[in-house]
């Protein structure tokens, strides 16, 4: 039996560089992995997942149902795995009914939670969504927000309970008591290396200083881009907008209309304070 490892994150935070870096360690091949075919298990909020192993259709249940069965499914996955399994997940953490949460204690062996500047994020949620900057702004500060589910067709995702950004990051890191390792997007900028060193330390994966070195390189927003350009991405919404957009930060500067950054300043404050994104004056950095 194995454990999961969950890649937590408000989506466009981060969380497909991680899991592609994470691929390319765990292979430790002599060219980049393909970004259509990642050795991992799709996203916790998979229906093709949860039809298979609870051997019901999702259309044929309301999100409530769904939501009790999805506990039971992590741990058909866990009980198979031969190893540590990590898996992406959107939805904030929660509970799946009175009683029990939505991703089980006993089968979880941690948690990289990755968090993003969310000036910086509306932007890249706008672009990935073909939406309004006002729209996504809107979503980022909206407790019910939520995202996947039936709309007039089916679906290949769940439906997902976001929350606003301040509530998701609140779910991971305060309310869930799962041992979380919090990574910053911008950090990961700063020092690749080294913070993906140290959440393979977290993630109990053997270190290697090599096999990391090239795994970075492998994972590089330039290598995304080219794979991308070349041949498309299966996770992109559109083809008409690339996934690996621009991955640089503090673009909200030229992008973000200030009107929007004061609503975010506002409403998310307590949090961008928290881990960096306000100072000590109020001022976004």
């Amino acid at each position: 039996m194995g454990k999961i490892i969950w890649l937590a994150s408000y989506p466009k935070s981060g969380n497909t560089w991680l899991r592609i870096f994470l691929a390319n360690y765990l292979r430790d091949g002599l060219e980049p992995v393909d970004i259509n075919k990642l050795e991992s298990p799709p996203i916790a909020s998979s229906r093709i997942w949860f039809d298979e192993l609870t051997g019901v259709q999702a259309t044929a249940l309301d999100n409530a149902s769904i939501k009790r069965l999805r506990p039971g499914v992590y741990r058909c996955l866990a009980r198979d795995a031969q190893e540590t399994l990590f898996v992406k997940v959107h939805d904030a953490w929660g509970f799946a009914s009175h009683n029990e949460s939505l991703f089980p204690a006993d089968v979880t062996a941690g948690v990289v939670y990755i968090i993003r500047n969310p000036l910086d994020l509306a932007i890249s949620c706008a672009h990935h969504w073909g939406i309004s900057l006002i729209k996504a702004v809107e979503n980022l500060c909206n407790p019910d927000f939520a995202i996947g589910g039936t709309t007039g067709g089916v679906s290949e995702q769940l439906s997902q309970n976001l929350g606003s950004w301040s509530g998701h990051i609140r779910s991971w890191l305060d309310e869930s008591n799962l041992p979380v390792y919090l990574v910053r997007f911008e950090d990961l900028h700063i020092d690749t290396e080294g913070v993906f060193s140290k959440i393979v330390n977290f993630c109990n994966l053997p270190f290697e200083r090599a096999r990391l070195g090239k795994a970075v390189a492998f994972s590089g927003f330039a290598e995304l881009q080219r794979q991308e350009r070349e041949k498309g991405f299966c996770e992109c919404l559109t083809s008409s907008r690339p996934f690996f957009r621009r991955g640089t930060v503090g673009t909200w500067r030229e992008e973000l209309p200030s009107e929007l950054v004061q609503k975010i300043e506002t409403i998310h404050g307590q949090f961008m304070r928290r881990f960096g994104y306000l100072d000590e004056g109020n001022q976004s950095t």
